[in-house]
């Protein structure tokens, strides 16, 4: 098995990004890998739409809600958890910090939506494993 040092695990809240955790934990139980959680905040792509303060707080508390759970999680397993946020495109900004920061793996949970809906809608997890060169773990 490959030893892994720097695991990625992007977390969004969802019970799909909670079992990527889970199977992250288990990975670095193995390796001694560190974990870190990754919160990437939905920002206003529109042109002309400001970014208000109340946007703030709302990201703000679903970054909380997100990463609190995560990392007590890790911490009760006994796994070093770090973690980080972003902003902007979700699927982009995992490709580019994963790459940033040098990450041996990333773990991701899926929802599993599949056929035609992912075509039509993509799928962070698609868009993670076709555009960077690090190794993908999907969940479901």
């Amino acid at each position: 098995m490959a030893k892994f040092n720097k695991i990625l695990v992007p977390l969004d809240g969802s019970a799909n990004s909670i079992r990527g955790l889970d199977r992250a934990i288990e990975i670095s139980k193995g390796s001694g890998a560190e974990i870190t959680g990754f919160y990437v905040f939905h920002l206003p792509i529109t042109a002309g739409i400001k970014y208000t303060q109340k946007m703030k707080d709302d990201a703000q508390t679903k970054a909380v809600k997100a990463i609190g759970p995560a990392m007590n999680k890790a911490q009760k397993a006994g796994a070093t958890f770090k973690y980080k946020t972003g902003g902007g495109h979700t699927g982009s900004e995992i490709v580019k910090f994963a790459q940033q920061g040098k990450f041996d793996m990333i773990v991701i949970g899926a929802r599993g939506v599949g056929g035609a809906k992912e075509a039509f809608l993509g799928s962070t997890s698609n868009y993670v494993m076709h555009k960077t060169k690090i190794p993908v773990l999907v969940i479901k």
